[in-house]
Order: structure tokens, then sequence, then C-alpha cells
């Protein structure tokens, strides 16, 4: 009988777990590079475990489904400063339909201006860091 309960118990446990397991996949441990036409900029997603991961990998067809900055349709034109250009999004200090990185930055440089240089300069910065 407690073998019958313990299995029913791991079972539920199982079927419970991992849909919320298997619902986003795991952040790269590493910082990543995303190479611009003129400036490589460096992404630590460590530094930003904190916040909501859809805030910049949105629901794409309406699943969660967290596509990449240059998926086909989203911010895959770097070359121009589109307003869905990944520059954009990674440049312009205003929120555009969502948060971009520097509105993000210069919101926390705001509140702690001893670090403006580190997260809205740009060479020698956590972005652009050579």
């Amino acid at each position: 009988m407690r073998i019958t309960s313990l299995c029913l118990s791991l079972l539920a446990l199982m079927l419970f777990a991992a849909p919320v397991a298997m619902a986003a996949p795991a952040a790269p441990d590493g910082p990543m590079e995303f190479k611009g036409s003129k400036k490589s900029t460096i992404f630590n997603h460590k530094t930003h475990a904190a916040y909501d991961c859809k805030i910049c990998h949105h629901d794409v067809n309406g699943k969660e489904e967290f596509g990449k900055c240059a998926t086909a349709g989203c911010h895959d034109d770097i070359q121009s400063r589109k307003p869905l250009s990944l520059y954009t999004v990674v440049h312009s200090r205003k929120e555009l339909a969502h948060q971009t990185c520097m509105s993000c930055h210069a919101k926390i440089a705001k509140e702690q201006p001893d670090r403006k240089k580190e997260l809205t300069g740009c060479k020698g910065s956590a972005c652009h860091v050579s």
C-alpha cells in the first residue's frame, strides 16, 4: 500500500513539475556577443536574472517560445535603423512597443548615478567592452 501511494505521489509530482521545467529554455551560462556592422555588443544573462525573460523574449505565435532577437520578422534588420532593427531595440532611450536595453539602463543609471558610465556609455561600458 505504501509503495503504491509513493508511486502515485511521484507520478503526480512528475506530471505537475514537467510542464513547468520545460516552459522556458535555460539561459546560456556565459555572455553572448551580438555582432553589429561596426561594434559588437555583449549580453550576459546572469546579470539580468532578476528580470522576466518575456521582457526581451516575446511570445511567438501566442506560445511560450522564446525567439531570438534576429528571428525573421522581429529585429533581423540589424544594418538599418528602422523601428524594428536590433540597433533600435538596443539603443533607443524611449520605450517602443516594449522596454529597450537603453531605456532600462537609463532608468537604472538615473537611480544609481555611480553606474552611469557602465550602463549608458558606449566604449568601455558593459555593452561595448572594447
